[in-house]
């Protein structure tokens, strides 16, 4: 059973800002570059909140991003360019965007609160581990802040009529809309908030029978379960609102649900392969390969084969090949994943254990084109391409109690940091 519960939030005023303007994707996917242009376009951007430029002389606890946050914050609302809801609800987003192949599409989705708890406890499910740094970070500023600033992206599995529903509430028109640089370019961000009891009983209901899992944003859904362990030992109750996380949800079969490979680059290390030859020979007879001319064509041409084979382009100094393999039978969801096989079968048998993994053997793109420039200029010694997980796949590992390799998905693009603010 999946619980939205309604938020009582602190969102940007349309009469202060420009919605657009003050919108920033998340950020883990923000570059140096970016944030420098987020902070020129509005000095009210919340990237001054969710992701501080760090600054020459700061002192920890006095003056850092953390403070600054809180400062900014406390600035904000007191200015009226943040305000408080006056009664909690459910907001209803559409996200419009272009795709790399120039498609326009739309998802909905649904913020509200859900319980942080811990994974044994929660009723939301993960597909991935995640890294200690990240969390620490973002503990600081939630500590520092008393607020969250971008939500967990979770998917729902089975909600009849929800999506329906929302498509209804987004054709009236919207509390707020306007357009920011994102990920995709160009991207139309338009919110509705539903706070009538009848509205919002609707929502719950229609959800009720769905499960939840996480889609991005791991390392925010534990940092937000730590801050709620944290306040329940010096005395929140399971009520207060550190309890929860802030949450946007969408449906797992959103036609609009887009979600993107993350290609392997092997970097030059001692005892790694470096050629498309000395690969194979490590691999023996269990793979196959076909060598290819254009290895981003023949990426694009794998999808017919997924169905029967485990296939990825290999991209060495010495020319492009696919790599495939019939499927067999598995013992569990997990190990159907083309990014597990290569993993486990593909680039360990290059040499790259736990230890190499550690040291940096591995990069990641999400840019076909990077991966084979890494090695055509001579930054890497083979890239491995592969097909994207579909959230059938991911849903099925995150049900099944598995996770998966680390940087396995992107969905894409991420949910705007600024859409509301959860208040702790």
């Amino acid at each position: 059973m999946a619980r939205l519960l309604p938020l009582r939030g602190v969102r940007f005023a349309a009469d202060h800002v420009q919605f657009g303007s003050v919108l920033a994707p998340p950020y883990d996917v923000i570059s140096s570059a970016q944030r420098e242009r987020l902070y020129r376009r509005d000095l009210r951007n919340i990237v001054r909140i969710d992701y501080g430029q760090p600054y020459e002389g700061d002192v920890p606890g006095k003056d850092d991003v953390y403070t600054r946050a809180a400062t900014h914050l406390a600035s904000w609302r007191s200015l009226g360019i943040l305000g408080d809801d006056d009664r909690p609800g459910f907001d209803v987003v559409a996200h419009d965007f272009a795709t790399g192949g120039g498609e326009s599409r739309r998802r909905l989705g649904l913020i509200g609160r859900v319980p942080a708890l811990p994974w044994a406890e929660s009723e939301v499910r993960p597909h991935e581990r995640t890294l200690r740094g990240p969390k620490e970070d973002r503990l600081a500023l939630m500590r520092t802040t008393r607020m969250q600033t971008s939500p967990v992206w979770m998917l729902w599995d089975r909600a009849p009529g929800l999506r329906r529903r929302l498509e209804e509430l987004a054709a009236t028109p919207p509390l707020l809309d306007g357009r920011f640089d994102g990920e995709a370019g160009s991207e139309r961000v338009q919110v509705w908030h539903i706070s009538d009891e009848a509205g919002m009983a609707e929502i719950a209901g229609l959800l009720a029978p769905a499960s939840l899992f996480i889609a991005d944003g791991h390392h925010r859904f534990e940092t937000a379960a730590a801050y709620a362990a944290e306040r329940r030992d010096a005395g929140d109750t399971a009520d207060a609102t550190s309890q929860f996380t802030l949450a946007y949800l969408s449906a797992a079969d959103d036609p609009a649900l887009v979600v993107l490979p993350i290609h392997r680059i092997v970097n030059p290390m001692a005892g790694l392969p470096t050629s498309r030859e000395d690969l194979l020979r490590r691999l023996g007879d269990a793979w196959s390969s076909e060598p290819v001319d254009d290895p981003v064509a023949a990426l694009a041409g794998l999808g017919a084969r997924r169905a029967a084979e485990h296939t990825f382009v290999v991209i060495a100094p010495d020319g492009a090949a696919v790599l495939h393999r019939p499927r067999g039978s598995v013992a569990s969801p997990r190990q159907t994943l083309d990014v597990v096989v290569l993993q486990e079968e593909v680039i360990r048998r290059c040499g790259i254990g736990d230890e190499a993994l550690r040291e940096g053997a591995l990069s990641y793109a999400r840019d076909t084109a990077e991966a084979v420039a890494a090695v055509r200029e001579g930054r890497a010694g083979l890239a491995f391409l592969t097909c994207p997980c579909t959230s059938a796949q991911i849903l099925a590992v995150a049900g099944a109690a598995e996770t998966m390799p680390q940087k396995s998905t992107y969905f894409y693009p991420k949910v705007p940091t600024g859409l509301v603010l959860s208040p702790l």
